[in-house]
């Protein structure tokens, strides 16, 4: 299975929300909250990618600085070293990376860079279990058939 397959079957589409980096962490948190999601992809006024902001990100920023965090900016929360996944990437590559760096969102990229997308590590979970339940019923049918 493949990234673009993933994102076709995902419930909410491939939509992806995104945020400016100067938008305040009270935005963002009620960005999140509103769409009932994890992450918002930081993008600049070209649409270019600029970072990543979780809810870690926030609750990291609270603890750190509870009077003011809500007013600060998302660019000093985000991650900006963001890491991506293309439409063409195997299911066992998003787990590979998302394991091995400890993340929970993948910023999808088209051929040109451009943002089509979001895979979650439920959605890599999800995909992987659908995959494992098509396997077993194959072969179920097969021994089935064989006798």
């Amino acid at each position: 299975m493949i990234v673009k397959s993933i994102l076709k079957a995902k419930a909410r589409g491939a939509g992806v929300v995104t945020i400016s980096p100067d938008a305040t962490i009270a935005e963002a948190a009620k960005a999140l909250a509103t769409h009932r999601i994890g992450a918002l992809i930081a993008v600049e006024d070209g649409g270019g990618i600029v970072g990543i902001l979780s809810e870690r990100d926030i609750v990291r920023g609270l603890a750190q600085q509870p009077e003011t965090c809500t007013r600060s900016r998302v660019r000093d929360l985000m991650t900006s070293e963001v890491l991506v996944c293309n439409e063409t990437d195997t299911l066992d590559s998003l787990m590979h990376t998302m394991t091995a760096k400890r993340i929970r969102h993948l910023p999808v990229v088209d051929g040109e860079d451009k943002l089509t997308g979001i895979v979650t590590i439920g959605d890599v979970v999800k995909t992987r279990l659908d995959e494992a339940s098509m396997e077993v019923d194959s072969l179920r049918h097969y021994v089935m058939g064989a006798r």
